[in-house]
């Protein structure tokens, strides 16, 4: 699977763990974010700063929280078998 779409991808996970289908609509939240706040010309006549405020970052922030609480028991037994040292 080529590209960075989220929701691709947790549309793909759902064919190896089941629930992944709960990710669609934060990935969605996450992915309309991917573009216009990374780069200077993502968005028309103006700057990502000038589109993107509080709101936003609260509503990213709380996608976010759905995705990790679903992804991270997945890989907790990293952690235990010393994987990252």
């Amino acid at each position: 699977m080529i590209g960075h779409a989220t929701t691709h991808l947790a549309a793909r996970c759902e064919e190896y763990v089941e629930g992944f289908s709960e990710l669609r609509e934060p990935c969605q939240e996450l992915d309309v974010f991917y573009i216009p706040t990374r780069y200077p010309n993502g968005v028309p006549d103006g700057a990502p700063y000038e589109f993107f405020g509080p709101t936003h970052s609260e509503r990213a922030a709380a996608a976010y929280g759905k995705v990790a609480a679903m992804i991270a028991p997945l890989f907790a037994h990293l952690d235990k078998e010393g994987a990252g040292k």
